[in-house]
């Protein structure tokens, strides 16, 4: 497995950089992958296979006009360049019609990088053995997925660029019937049946817990700790637009008022885009590499704008090589003073919240958020959880919530993998510790 996706798929590629014509510049932005997966219900197998896809975006820039192509590659090199081929010949009838691009935005300086992250990856049966064997007889869902991820780009002006990476995750709750369950998820480094084990143990003891009657919770302000899943929900919102330049530029990023200095975090909070740490490609598709890391608040203070190079040559600002969409692919918060395992213990009494979702602005330029609790949310007295929480809405402000509420941060930030794989599986990650609050505004 590890030893396919480059070999078969750069062909492609060369046969981008050699497609051009005078007076044209020719590009190619691929994505591939070879996914073992495996799903579950009940502990048990109910789907299972291995998936091979590959996609390559094609891209001809004349002048200041541009047109692009979306081909399938089937990874045999004679079919896929005579496929690239066909598509250049769409693109050059197309290109014909399109309007001029006024802020067409490409490398003009060759750039090439090779990156071939390796890690030990199960089989699928090993996989399923040691689920089944956690599993036992609990009602475990969930979702396996395995294999190499890789990014590519080529252009006639001579970018080469392709970073490989092996990968695995496995998403999973336990139900416990009427809707409530505990959710988990693991990923990378090296793959451990002992780790997987470990996370449906410590899962099925809280499911334990949610057999109990749920408490019902008076709206108001409670005493609250977020379990780091939690916060990168909250994180994950903040990425729609909180970092992109365009949105502040624009007038509509949920930030704003942290960028103008009328409003700050504690001075705990350090969030950056870390790349290197997510193991994600360092170059991106109009041809420009991105820095290994990228600060964006520190200190509690704005530090810093993801800014595409569209958007740069648009509102005149330095470009760090973001993604047109600007939005953080690796995100990741810094750990605080908090060892997990004292979490509880330093909440006392209040509310342990395991997950977030249904998040959404209630006020964008306030910066506050609405959501749902979910799954593995209890109530703790004395620092032991007793009780399930009735689902309940919290709407509050991250400037309070992460500023004058946050009385720590857990020491270990955890990451928690894009498990979305609709269109593909995503190197994407967000990396969150737990947090203290003093106080977190559920509502009813």
């Amino acid at each position: 497995m590890a030893a396919g996706l480059r070999d078969q798929y750069l062909p492609a590629l060369d046969a981008v950089r050699a497609a051009a014509r005078p007076g044209e510049t020719s590009a190619g932005w691929l994505a591939a992958e070879r996914s073992d997966f495996v799903r579950f219900n009940r502990g048990r197998v109910r789907q299972c296979g291995t998936v091979e896809r590959a996609t390559l975006e094609l891209r001809l820039i004349a002048g200041d006009r541009q047109a692009r192509r979306t081909l399938t590659l089937c990874g045999v090199a004679a079919e896929d360049r005579a496929r690239v081929a066909a598509g250049f010949d769409w693109l050059r009838a197309a290109i014909g019609r399109s309007g001029p691009d006024p802020w067409l935005c490409f490398s003009p300086v060759p750039s090439a990088s090779l990156a071939l992250e390796r890690a030990l990856l199960p089989g699928a049966d090993e996989a399923v053995d040691a689920v089944r064997a956690a599993a036992g007889d609990a009602d475990l869902v969930g979702f396996h997925a395995s294999g190499p991820l890789a990014r590519g780009f080529a252009s006639s002006l001579g970018h080469a660029h392709w970073h490989e990476a092996d990968a695995w995750f496995f998403d999973h709750s336990i139900h416990v019937g009427e809707g409530q369950a505990v959710k988990a998820t693991l990923a990378g480094g090296d793959w451990s049946a002992q780790r997987v084990a470990g996370s449906v143990r410590d899962a099925r003891a809280q499911a334990a817990l949610l057999r109990r009657p749920a408490l019902q919770l008076a709206p108001g302000s409670h005493r609250s700790y977020l379990a780091p899943a939690a916060v990168a929900e909250l994180l994950g919102l903040l990425a729609w637009d909180g970092f992109s330049a365009r949105a502040h530029r624009s007038g509509h990023a949920s930030l704003a008022r942290l960028r103008s200095g009328a409003a700050a975090l504690d001075a705990r909070v350090r969030i950056a885009e870390d790349l290197a740490q997510a193991r994600a490609p360092r170059f991106q598709a109009d041809g420009f590499t991105r820095p290994a890391r990228a600060a964006l608040v520190d200190g509690g203070r704005f530090d810093g704008w993801l800014v595409s190079p569209r958007s740069g040559r648009e509102f005149g600002l330095d470009d760090n090589g973001a993604a047109d969409a600007e939005c953080p692919e690796a995100l990741s918060m810094a750990g605080g003073g908090l060892p997990g395992a004292q979490a509880l213990a330093r909440l006392g009494t209040g509310v342990a919240i395991g997950n977030l979702w249904y998040l959404n602005f209630s006020d964008r330029e306030a910066c506050r958020i609405t959501g749902m609790t979910r799954f593995a949310s209890f109530w703790v007295e004395d620092g032991v959880a007793v009780a399930p929480i009735a689902p309940m809405r919290f709407d509050d402000s991250v400037y309070r919530m992460l500023g004058e509420a946050l009385e720590d941060l857990t020491s270990e930030a955890v990451p928690i993998p894009d498990t979305d794989s609709y269109e593909g599986r995503r190197s994407g990650s967000i990396t969150a510790p737990g947090a203290l609050l003093s106080g977190l505004a559920l509502t009813l």
